[in-house]
C-alpha cells in the first residue's frame, strides 16, 4: 500500500503543475501575429500589437520599420480604445510617428484591427487617451 502512495504522490504532483500552465497565453502573443520576446530586452517583437480591454497585451514591442504594424483588438478580450502617441491618457507630438498617432489617435472598438506604419526607426511612447494606465513603448528598427 505505501508503495502504491508513493508512486502516485510525484504522479499528482508532475499533473497538478502541467495542467496549472494550459490555457495561460504569453503576454504578446495575438491573433495574426507571430511574436516572440528579444533575449535581453523583454520587449515583444511582432507586427501585430494586441490589446486587451484595458491594456496593451505587452508594455513594449519592437517592430521593422517600413512594413505595417496592426493594432488588433479582439473581439473576445478587447476593449472601446483611442491610440496616439503620448502618455498617460495624454497625446503627445513625436517626430517621425504615422499621423493616425497624432492627437486625437484614432479609435478602435472590439473586432477591429488597425494598420499604421512607421517609416522613421526610433523609441515612440503609445498611450490609449481613454484608461489612463494603459501605455506602451514601441522600438522601430
Amino acid at each position: 500500500m505505501k508503495k502504491v502512495l508513493f508512486a502516485l504522490v510525484p504522479l499528482a504532483l508532475t499533473l497538478t503543475l502541467a495542467l496549472g500552465a494550459c490555457g495561460k497565453p504569453a503576454a504578446g502573443n495575438g491573433p495574426g501575429g507571430s511574436s516572440s520576446t528579444a533575449s535581453g530586452g523583454g520587449c515583444t517583437t511582432s507586427q501585430t500589437i494586441t490589446l486587451t480591454v484595458d491594456n496593451f497585451a505587452s508594455n513594449c514591442y519592437t517592430v521593422t520599420a517600413n512594413q505595417a504594424v496592426t493594432f488588433d483588438d479582439p473581439s473576445s478580450t478587447g476593449g472601446v480604445h483611442i491610440i496616439c502617441t503620448g502618455q498617460d491618457a495624454k497625446c503627445d507630438a513625436q517626430a517621425g510617428a504615422p499621423s493616425d498617432l497624432s492627437a486625437p489617435g484614432f479609435q478602435i472598438q472590439p473586432g477591429q484591427t488597425h494598420q499604421v506604419t512607421f517609416a522613421t526607426p526610433g523609441t515612440y511612447k503609445i498611450a490609449c487617451t481613454v484608461h489612463p494606465a494603459m501605455n506602451m513603448t514601441l522600438t522601430v528598427k
